[in-house]
């Protein structure tokens, strides 16, 4: 069901389930971090789904984070100031430029090394993909700075 939602309240419920899924991996002191400036900042769509993108985001940032690095998910109006962008940005060892491309698709593992060890699918960053695209958005894969990565997914704001 399409309709305006809060940003922070679902940033907030997916920081804590990462958290928890951080535990899990004995990464305990793991840091996920949550900014939403402005305070009152809203998207349109369907907040459940939206919720499944971020888990499936958050769950590779926490995998493959160092286990005393830190996740941030933050919130923001995108650059015509009309959408808003969502960026989950990890510390671990990043995508390789070329296969950056590929990352979006059906069971593509980056780094077939690292893949095999990982316990993912290569379904979650496809299926958040599908999702965004539902909801008229994009996503995409930045390199971080100094290292790991950045997923950066656009959405139509509230009221446009």
């Amino acid at each position: 069901e399409r309709r305006p939602f809060e940003l922070r309240a679902l940033l907030e419920q997916a920081a804590d389930e990462s958290r928890l899924h951080a535990r899990q991996l004995e990464k305990a002191q793991l840091h996920v971090s949550v900014s939403v400036e402005p305070e009152e900042l809203s998207a349109e769509g369907d907040p459940e789904r939206m919720h499944q993108v971020l888990a499936n985001l958050l769950e590779n940032a926490v995998r493959h984070s160092p286990s005393d690095g830190e996740v941030t998910l933050l919130a923001r109006p995108d650059g015509d100031r009309r959408g808003v962008e969502i960026v989950v940005a990890d510390e671990g060892p990043g995508i390789p430029a070329e296969e950056a491309p590929r990352v979006f698709e059906r069971f593509y593992r980056a780094d077939a090394a690292r893949a095999a060890s990982d316990g993912g699918s290569g379904l979650g960053l496809s299926i958040a993909r599908w999702i965004v695209e539902l909801h008229e958005g994009r996503i995409r894969v930045e390199p971080g700075e100094p290292h790991g990565c950045r997923m950066v997914v656009s959405l139509p704001g509230a009221g446009r």
